[in-house]
């Protein structure tokens, strides 16, 4: 285990480490590529919605369009024409009467 320290140690002595303007370079070109990248899935994201949208709306005008046409043999009947009225049902309620007996009443009744 000390023999790994040790060798960890003397690679880590041949390591180049990158100076302080190389770091700053190396950040802004990431953050450089990642806003890039961000404003071009949110244009394409964009385009694709409306495009999926337009198609929905396409689709669903055709089919709108095509259901609203009426056969040429068939009557169409107003709503009011199907439907009968009604007036209104007065109905009385009268008191529902039931009989309650104690539990030791039935078991009499059945074991005579």
């Amino acid at each position: 285990m000390i023999k790994y320290i040790k060798d960890s140690i003397r690679e880590l002595k041949h390591v180049v480490w990158p100076t302080r303007e190389e770091t700053n370079n190396y950040f802004l070109t990431v953050v450089i590529v990642l806003l890039a990248f961000g404003i071009y899935l949110f244009i394409a994201s964009t385009a694709f919605t409306k495009w999926l949208f337009g198609l929905k709306d396409l689709v669903d005008n055709k089919t709108t369009i095509e259901s609203n046409v009426a056969l040429p043999d068939t009557k169409i009947v107003s709503d009011e024409a199907k439907i009968p009225k009604v007036d209104s049902v007065k109905v009385k309620a009268e008191p529902v009467k039931t009989e309650v007996k104690k539990v030791e009443e039935v078991k009499t009744e059945t074991t005579k």
